[in-house]
Protein backbone atom coordinates (compact mmCIF):
# COMPACT_ATOMS: atom_id res chain seq x y z
CA UNK A 1 0.00 0.00 0.00
CA UNK A 2 2.65 2.46 0.76
CA UNK A 3 4.26 1.66 -2.70
CA UNK A 4 0.87 2.53 -3.78
CA UNK A 5 0.85 5.84 -2.24
CA UNK A 6 4.05 7.48 -3.81
CA UNK A 7 2.84 8.10 -7.39
CA UNK A 8 -0.27 10.07 -6.18
CA UNK A 9 1.95 12.37 -4.39
CA UNK A 10 4.09 12.80 -7.26
CA UNK A 11 1.21 13.46 -9.36
CA UNK A 12 -0.34 15.75 -7.09
CA UNK A 13 3.11 17.54 -6.38
CA UNK A 14 3.19 17.77 -10.54
CA UNK A 15 -0.19 19.49 -11.01
CA UNK A 16 0.27 22.23 -8.58
CA UNK A 17 3.27 23.19 -10.40
CA UNK A 18 1.33 23.26 -14.05
CA UNK A 19 -1.37 25.24 -12.68
CA UNK A 20 -0.50 29.08 -13.45
CA UNK A 21 -0.74 31.57 -10.45
CA UNK A 22 -3.50 34.12 -11.04
CA UNK A 23 -1.55 36.76 -9.33
CA UNK A 24 1.76 36.40 -11.32
CA UNK A 25 2.69 39.37 -13.47
CA UNK A 26 4.04 37.11 -15.96
CA UNK A 27 1.34 34.89 -16.83
CA UNK A 28 -0.31 36.16 -19.87
CA UNK A 29 -4.15 37.13 -19.43
CA UNK A 30 -6.89 35.55 -21.13
CA UNK A 31 -8.28 37.62 -24.08
CA UNK A 32 -11.16 39.73 -23.77
CA UNK A 33 -12.56 39.07 -27.07
CA UNK A 34 -14.88 36.02 -26.99
CA UNK A 35 -15.56 35.83 -23.72
CA UNK A 36 -17.47 38.81 -22.54
CA UNK A 37 -21.37 39.06 -23.36
CA UNK A 38 -22.61 40.79 -26.16
CA UNK A 39 -23.47 44.75 -25.99
CA UNK A 40 -27.53 43.98 -25.88
CA UNK A 41 -26.59 42.68 -22.50
CA UNK A 42 -25.98 45.95 -20.98
CA UNK A 43 -28.72 47.75 -22.09
CA UNK A 44 -31.42 48.72 -19.68
CA UNK A 45 -34.92 47.20 -19.88
CA UNK A 46 -36.67 49.02 -22.70
CA UNK A 47 -33.84 50.80 -24.49
CA UNK A 48 -32.40 50.57 -28.21
CA UNK A 49 -29.78 47.84 -28.47
CA UNK A 50 -29.19 48.65 -32.11
CA UNK A 51 -26.77 52.24 -31.86
CA UNK A 52 -27.29 53.46 -35.42
CA UNK A 53 -28.04 57.09 -34.99
CA UNK A 54 -29.37 57.34 -38.90
CA UNK A 55 -30.23 54.07 -39.59
CA UNK A 56 -33.28 51.89 -37.40
CA UNK A 57 -33.47 48.55 -36.73
CA UNK A 58 -34.39 46.17 -39.16
CA UNK A 59 -37.96 44.76 -38.23
CA UNK A 60 -38.01 47.80 -35.69
CA UNK A 61 -41.71 49.15 -36.91
CA UNK A 62 -42.70 52.27 -36.49
CA UNK A 63 -41.20 52.78 -33.33
CA UNK A 64 -37.67 52.91 -34.59
CA UNK A 65 -38.27 54.86 -37.15
CA UNK A 66 -39.76 57.96 -34.56
CA UNK A 67 -37.06 56.97 -32.06
CA UNK A 68 -34.10 58.01 -34.67
CA UNK A 69 -36.20 60.98 -35.70
CA UNK A 70 -36.40 61.97 -32.38
CA UNK A 71 -32.88 61.57 -32.31
CA UNK A 72 -31.82 63.60 -35.31
CA UNK A 73 -34.10 66.69 -33.28
CA UNK A 74 -31.97 66.36 -30.25
CA UNK A 75 -28.94 66.18 -32.15
CA UNK A 76 -29.18 68.35 -34.75
CA UNK A 77 -32.88 70.89 -34.34
CA UNK A 78 -30.71 74.15 -34.25
CA UNK A 79 -28.57 73.64 -37.23
CA UNK A 80 -31.53 72.29 -38.76
CA UNK A 81 -34.06 75.32 -37.85
CA UNK A 82 -31.59 77.98 -38.70
CA UNK A 83 -30.77 76.17 -42.22
CA UNK A 84 -34.87 75.67 -43.16
CA UNK A 85 -35.51 79.24 -41.46
CA UNK A 86 -33.28 80.92 -44.21
CA UNK A 87 -34.05 78.61 -47.26
CA UNK A 88 -37.72 77.63 -46.68
CA UNK A 89 -39.27 80.36 -44.76
CA UNK A 90 -37.76 83.28 -46.09
CA UNK A 91 -38.54 82.26 -49.50
CA UNK A 92 -42.07 81.22 -48.35
CA UNK A 93 -42.92 84.67 -47.00
CA UNK A 94 -41.12 86.54 -49.75
CA UNK A 95 -43.19 84.63 -52.33
CA UNK A 96 -46.10 84.93 -50.81
CA UNK A 97 -46.14 88.65 -49.81
CA UNK A 98 -44.82 88.84 -53.97
CA UNK A 99 -48.14 87.37 -54.63
CA UNK A 100 -50.35 89.58 -52.80
CA UNK A 101 -48.26 92.72 -54.03
CA UNK A 102 -49.03 91.43 -58.11
CA UNK A 103 -52.22 90.53 -57.56
CA UNK A 104 -53.36 93.55 -55.50
CA UNK A 105 -51.35 96.41 -57.65
CA UNK A 106 -49.63 95.23 -60.31
CA UNK A 107 -52.99 93.16 -61.32
CA UNK A 108 -55.14 96.04 -60.84
CA UNK A 109 -53.17 98.26 -63.30
CA UNK A 110 -52.88 95.93 -65.88
CA UNK A 111 -56.68 96.44 -66.15
CA UNK A 112 -57.52 99.72 -67.68
CA UNK A 113 -60.80 101.55 -66.64
CA UNK A 114 -62.54 103.13 -69.10
CA UNK A 115 -63.50 106.40 -67.64
CA UNK A 116 -66.75 107.02 -69.45
CA UNK A 117 -68.02 103.31 -69.90
CA UNK A 118 -66.90 102.19 -66.36
CA UNK A 119 -65.60 99.25 -68.13
CA UNK A 120 -61.90 97.36 -67.66
CA UNK A 121 -60.20 95.78 -70.72
CA UNK A 122 -57.63 93.70 -69.85
CA UNK A 123 -53.35 95.05 -70.37
CA UNK A 124 -52.05 91.48 -72.08
CA UNK A 125 -48.75 92.61 -72.56
CA UNK A 126 -48.69 93.97 -68.64
CA UNK A 127 -50.34 90.64 -67.35
CA UNK A 128 -47.79 88.49 -69.46
CA UNK A 129 -44.95 90.76 -67.81
CA UNK A 130 -46.42 90.31 -64.84
CA UNK A 131 -46.62 86.65 -64.98
CA UNK A 132 -43.07 86.24 -66.06
CA UNK A 133 -41.56 87.94 -63.20
CA UNK A 134 -43.49 85.55 -60.53
CA UNK A 135 -42.94 82.62 -62.54
CA UNK A 136 -38.84 83.66 -62.35
CA UNK A 137 -39.17 84.47 -58.85
CA UNK A 138 -40.72 80.71 -58.07
CA UNK A 139 -38.04 79.21 -59.74
CA UNK A 140 -35.31 80.89 -58.09
CA UNK A 141 -36.99 80.48 -54.58
CA UNK A 142 -37.49 76.44 -55.12
CA UNK A 143 -33.98 76.10 -56.23
CA UNK A 144 -33.19 78.19 -53.00
CA UNK A 145 -35.42 75.67 -50.94
CA UNK A 146 -33.86 72.88 -52.66
CA UNK A 147 -30.63 74.25 -51.17
CA UNK A 148 -31.71 74.27 -47.81
CA UNK A 149 -32.83 70.51 -48.22
CA UNK A 150 -29.57 69.56 -48.94
CA UNK A 151 -27.71 71.58 -46.92
CA UNK A 152 -29.95 70.17 -43.85
CA UNK A 153 -28.86 66.44 -45.05
CA UNK A 154 -25.44 67.49 -44.79
CA UNK A 155 -25.95 68.91 -41.64
CA UNK A 156 -27.27 66.01 -39.99
CA UNK A 157 -25.27 63.06 -41.06
CA UNK A 158 -22.38 65.18 -40.59
CA UNK A 159 -23.29 65.46 -37.17
CA UNK A 160 -24.97 61.64 -36.69
CA UNK A 161 -21.42 60.62 -38.27
CA UNK A 162 -19.99 62.62 -35.02
CA UNK A 163 -17.93 65.01 -37.27
CA UNK A 164 -18.25 69.02 -36.30
CA UNK A 165 -19.80 70.90 -39.29
CA UNK A 166 -19.84 74.54 -39.75
CA UNK A 167 -22.76 76.19 -41.31
CA UNK A 168 -20.78 77.71 -44.13
CA UNK A 169 -19.85 73.95 -45.20
CA UNK A 170 -23.67 73.03 -45.16
CA UNK A 171 -24.83 75.42 -47.05
CA UNK A 172 -21.94 75.38 -49.68
CA UNK A 173 -22.78 71.91 -50.22
CA UNK A 174 -26.81 72.38 -50.76
CA UNK A 175 -26.12 75.74 -53.44
CA UNK A 176 -23.75 72.85 -55.33
CA UNK A 177 -26.11 70.60 -55.46
CA UNK A 178 -29.26 72.33 -55.58
CA UNK A 179 -28.89 73.16 -59.48
CA UNK A 180 -28.47 69.11 -60.20
CA UNK A 181 -31.47 68.83 -57.63
CA UNK A 182 -33.85 70.97 -59.63
CA UNK A 183 -33.19 68.91 -62.87
CA UNK A 184 -33.93 66.03 -61.75
CA UNK A 185 -37.44 67.49 -59.83
CA UNK A 186 -38.48 68.95 -62.92
CA UNK A 187 -39.76 65.46 -64.54
CA UNK A 188 -41.03 64.45 -61.36
CA UNK A 189 -43.53 67.87 -61.72
CA UNK A 190 -44.14 66.51 -65.35
CA UNK A 191 -45.01 63.04 -64.01
CA UNK A 192 -47.14 64.08 -61.72
CA UNK A 193 -48.88 66.43 -64.00
CA UNK A 194 -49.68 64.12 -66.06
CA UNK A 195 -50.63 61.59 -63.27
CA UNK A 196 -53.64 64.01 -62.01
CA UNK A 197 -54.32 64.76 -65.83
CA UNK A 198 -55.07 60.52 -65.46
CA UNK A 199 -57.69 60.48 -63.36
CA UNK A 200 -55.63 62.24 -60.16
CA UNK A 201 -55.13 58.28 -58.51
CA UNK A 202 -52.19 58.14 -60.83
CA UNK A 203 -50.54 61.38 -59.40
CA UNK A 204 -50.16 59.99 -55.69
CA UNK A 205 -48.72 57.19 -57.01
CA UNK A 206 -46.01 59.45 -58.76
CA UNK A 207 -45.82 61.30 -55.85
CA UNK A 208 -45.21 58.39 -53.44
CA UNK A 209 -42.98 56.67 -55.96
CA UNK A 210 -40.46 59.75 -56.17
CA UNK A 211 -40.34 60.60 -52.65
CA UNK A 212 -37.56 60.01 -51.65
CA UNK A 213 -35.52 60.79 -55.35
CA UNK A 214 -33.52 63.64 -53.21
CA UNK A 215 -31.87 61.39 -51.05
CA UNK A 216 -31.43 59.40 -53.47
CA UNK A 217 -29.68 61.97 -55.27
CA UNK A 218 -27.57 63.45 -52.70
CA UNK A 219 -26.20 59.88 -51.49
CA UNK A 220 -26.68 57.22 -54.47
CA UNK A 221 -26.20 60.21 -57.28
CA UNK A 222 -27.93 58.03 -59.95
CA UNK A 223 -31.21 57.20 -61.78
CA UNK A 224 -32.74 58.71 -58.41
CA UNK A 225 -36.54 58.44 -60.18
CA UNK A 226 -35.89 54.65 -60.89
CA UNK A 227 -34.49 54.24 -57.54
CA UNK A 228 -37.04 55.76 -55.71
CA UNK A 229 -39.52 53.76 -57.55
CA UNK A 230 -37.33 50.63 -56.35
CA UNK A 231 -37.63 51.18 -53.04
CA UNK A 232 -40.77 51.72 -52.69
CA UNK A 233 -41.55 48.46 -54.63
CA UNK A 234 -39.27 46.52 -52.23
CA UNK A 235 -39.96 47.89 -49.32
CA UNK A 236 -42.87 45.73 -48.65
CA UNK A 237 -44.88 48.49 -47.72
CA UNK A 238 -42.51 50.19 -45.18
CA UNK A 239 -41.55 53.37 -47.14
CA UNK A 240 -45.55 53.71 -48.35
CA UNK A 241 -46.50 53.32 -44.61
CA UNK A 242 -43.94 55.78 -43.37
CA UNK A 243 -44.79 58.74 -46.20
CA UNK A 244 -48.51 58.13 -45.37
CA UNK A 245 -47.51 59.38 -41.50
CA UNK A 246 -45.96 62.26 -42.53
CA UNK A 247 -48.60 63.39 -44.80
CA UNK A 248 -51.34 62.54 -42.42
CA UNK A 249 -49.56 64.91 -39.55
CA UNK A 250 -48.67 67.38 -42.02
CA UNK A 251 -52.63 67.66 -43.04
CA UNK A 252 -53.74 67.82 -39.43
CA UNK A 253 -51.03 70.59 -38.40
CA UNK A 254 -51.83 72.41 -41.51
CA UNK A 255 -55.44 72.20 -41.18
CA UNK A 256 -55.06 73.80 -37.15
CA UNK A 257 -52.75 76.43 -38.86
CA UNK A 258 -55.66 77.60 -41.80
CA UNK A 259 -57.76 77.75 -39.28
CA UNK A 260 -55.88 80.17 -37.43
CA UNK A 261 -55.51 82.01 -41.10
CA UNK A 262 -58.88 82.31 -41.75
CA UNK A 263 -59.34 83.90 -38.20
CA UNK A 264 -57.28 86.49 -39.48
CA UNK A 265 -58.09 87.15 -42.57
CA UNK A 266 -62.21 87.49 -41.46
CA UNK A 267 -60.51 89.53 -38.66
CA UNK A 268 -59.04 92.21 -41.45
CA UNK A 269 -61.83 91.90 -43.59
CA UNK A 270 -64.44 92.90 -41.09
CA UNK A 271 -62.32 96.13 -40.29
CA UNK A 272 -62.12 96.76 -43.81
CA UNK A 273 -66.01 96.48 -44.27
CA UNK A 274 -66.78 98.64 -41.40
CA UNK A 275 -64.34 101.36 -42.30
CA UNK A 276 -63.66 101.60 -45.38
CA UNK A 277 -65.34 99.53 -48.01
CA UNK A 278 -64.16 99.31 -52.06
CA UNK A 279 -61.41 101.93 -51.95
CA UNK A 280 -57.78 101.59 -52.10
CA UNK A 281 -57.29 101.95 -48.35
CA UNK A 282 -59.50 98.89 -48.01
CA UNK A 283 -57.13 97.47 -50.69
CA UNK A 284 -54.62 97.92 -48.35
CA UNK A 285 -55.92 96.64 -45.61
CA UNK A 286 -57.04 93.31 -47.19
CA UNK A 287 -53.20 93.14 -48.53
CA UNK A 288 -52.35 94.13 -44.96
CA UNK A 289 -54.51 90.85 -43.41
CA UNK A 290 -53.53 88.51 -46.47
CA UNK A 291 -49.55 89.18 -45.19
CA UNK A 292 -50.15 88.73 -41.50
CA UNK A 293 -52.05 85.40 -42.17
CA UNK A 294 -49.02 84.66 -44.93
CA UNK A 295 -46.38 85.22 -42.31
CA UNK A 296 -47.99 83.50 -39.02
CA UNK A 297 -48.99 80.53 -41.29
CA UNK A 298 -45.02 80.08 -42.43
CA UNK A 299 -43.68 80.83 -38.88
CA UNK A 300 -45.99 77.99 -37.77
CA UNK A 301 -45.64 75.61 -40.37
CA UNK A 302 -41.79 75.46 -39.97
CA UNK A 303 -41.83 72.82 -37.37
CA UNK A 304 -43.58 70.93 -39.53
CA UNK A 305 -41.35 71.63 -42.42
CA UNK A 306 -38.73 69.75 -40.29
CA UNK A 307 -40.52 66.75 -39.52
CA UNK A 308 -41.28 66.30 -42.85
CA UNK A 309 -37.42 66.74 -43.59
CA UNK A 310 -36.21 64.02 -41.02
CA UNK A 311 -39.08 62.01 -41.80
CA UNK A 312 -38.78 61.55 -45.53
CA UNK A 313 -34.87 61.40 -44.82
CA UNK A 314 -35.02 58.97 -42.31
CA UNK A 315 -37.67 56.62 -44.47
CA UNK A 316 -35.05 56.33 -46.88
CA UNK A 317 -32.11 55.53 -44.19
CA UNK A 318 -34.43 53.21 -42.83
CA UNK A 319 -34.52 51.65 -46.20
CA UNK A 320 -30.74 51.51 -46.86
CA UNK A 321 -29.79 50.00 -43.27
CA UNK A 322 -32.17 46.60 -45.23
CA UNK A 323 -28.95 46.93 -47.58
CA UNK A 324 -26.12 46.70 -44.84
CA UNK A 325 -25.60 50.47 -45.08
CA UNK A 326 -24.66 52.19 -41.73
CA UNK A 327 -24.60 56.03 -40.95
CA UNK A 328 -20.47 56.19 -41.57
CA UNK A 329 -21.45 54.52 -45.15
CA UNK A 330 -24.03 57.07 -45.35
CA UNK A 331 -21.73 60.05 -44.25
CA UNK A 332 -18.75 58.91 -46.98
CA UNK A 333 -21.64 58.66 -49.39
CA UNK A 334 -22.73 62.13 -48.96
CA UNK A 335 -19.94 64.48 -51.17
Amino acid sequence: MAHLAAPRADLELSMSDLTPNPYDSGVPSAPGVGYLPPQSAYVQPGADPYYDPLVAPQHGGVGGWFNRIGQLFRRSWRSTLVILAVTQLVPSVVLGIAGVVAVAYFGLSALQLNPATGEATLDAAGLIAILGAMLAVIILLYVVQLAGYAAATHSVVRQAAGETVTLGESFGYGFRRCWSMFAWYVPVALMVVAGALACVLPAFYVMAGTALVGPVLLFERRNPIGRSFQMLHRSGGRVLGRLALIVLISIAASTVVSGFESAIEAGFSAVNSEGFGPSVEGVAILSLGLVVSIVFGVVVQLPVTMFQFAGVLLAYTEQRGYEGATTPQLNAELR
